[in-house]
């Protein structure tokens, strides 16, 4: 049996890691991309049930056809028509295309399974920059920017990602990581300098923090974003324009972003228990020449008077940053694991 396709599990104990680590010494070359089975919507598509041959994983097609999973031991992904949602274990990730029902079949666009569906099962076979040394921490706002305001309660959203961004630095130098932050008091950074400073000090990793604010107060939850890849629409919408067909710096680092955010979201939604908001994308301006892996992190709604008086308090700020730094650790593990699969 080829296993150059077999899928990264998602390890939950020793035990488990212990199987990983015997079977990862099987994995070779990154596997040969089938053709698109279908233009629709004047995109690439192919069949989910070649998607899991490809990946080495079982399919099952619903029998309404409106619903289609892969799975294999460890690893449950379910897709559904006309929808972008797709469920890792039952955790939210959001593609850049609806998954599209076509002679009863189930559909997944090429971008999305290079983009997305690969990333997070079969990362051994992307190549690129798989250490993690220098992280920089992006505490979102700043200065004459306050960014989301709670007045009932006093809160400005720069001070809050200050403190956490603090936090955050100290549980990752511990942990040996060289740390920088792109301000470390209430002052104004420009965005393009953000992407700027980090680029400067050769960042393995950038992290920026920000708190959510919209005009609901029921909504609530934490979702973490990473820089949308090339000929894709942002999650926030479904149709390209322009500025979707070009190609940016952080695009090179697509499949890593993808898998550290993914790690850092899920570790946030075991950790707090809040609302999953999923893994999101759009191109934030303080990404767009960022030449490392990057990620944004919301966490939590300043309009949602539950949560921001959860944010307010000391205890959930620290859970906060133990989570991202865990997320953090847990993808530093897999690519160790890539890198030194013995």
């Amino acid at each position: 049996m080829d296993t150059t396709a077999r899928p990264f599990i998602f390890l939950l104990s020793a035990i488990q890691l212990a199987l990983f680590l015997s079977a990862f010494s099987l994995l070779r070359a990154d596997p040969s991309l089938p053709r698109p089975d279908a233009t629709l919507f004047k995109k690439p598509y192919i069949r989910l049930e070649k998607v899991a041959g490809q990946l080495d994983m079982k399919y099952q097609l619903s029998k309404d056809n409106q619903e289609g999973v892969l799975y294999s031991r460890w690893t449950r992904v379910r897709f559904k028509k006309d929808s972008r949602l797709l469920l890792l274990n039952n955790y939210k990730i959001y593609l850049g295309y609806a998954v599209a029902l076509h002679s009863g079949q189930l559909y997944l666009s090429t971008q999305d399974y290079h983009k997305t569906v690969k990333p997070l099962l079969t990362p051994q076979v992307f190549t690129g920059n798989r250490k993690l040394r220098t992280i920089v921490i992006d505490p979102g706002h700043g200065g004459k920017n306050p960014g989301c305001i709670n007045k009932s309660l006093g809160m400005l959203e720069k001070d809050f990602t200050l403190d956490l961004a603090f936090r955050l630095k100290t549980l990752l130098e511990r942990r040996g990581y060289r740390v920088f932050l792109t301000r470390e008091s209430d002052r104004t950074v420009e965005n393009q300098n953000r992407a700027f400073f980090a680029n400067k000090v050769k960042a393995d990793l950038f992290v920026c923090l920000h708190f959510n604010s919209v005009q609901s107060r029921s909504v609530k939850g934490i979702e973490t974003y990473t820089f949308t890849p090339r000929n894709q629409p942002s999650t926030a919408r479904s149709r390209l324009i322009d500025e979707d067909k070009k190609l940016f710096p952080p695009n090179a680092h697509d499949a890593w972003s993808t898998l550290v955010g993914f790690y850092v979201q899920r570790q946030l939604i075991k950790t707090m228990g809040w609302v999953d908001r999923g893994l999101k994308r759009a191109r934030f301006s303080m990404m767009i020449d960022l030449q490392c892996p990057g990620i944004l992190v919301e966490g939590g709604f300043f309009s949602n008077y539950e949560e921001a008086r959860r944010i307010k308090t000391i205890s959930q700020r620290i859970q906060l940053a133990e989570a991202i730094a865990n997320g953090i650790l847990t993808y530093h593990e897999t690519l160790n694991r890539i890198t030194n699969p013995n």
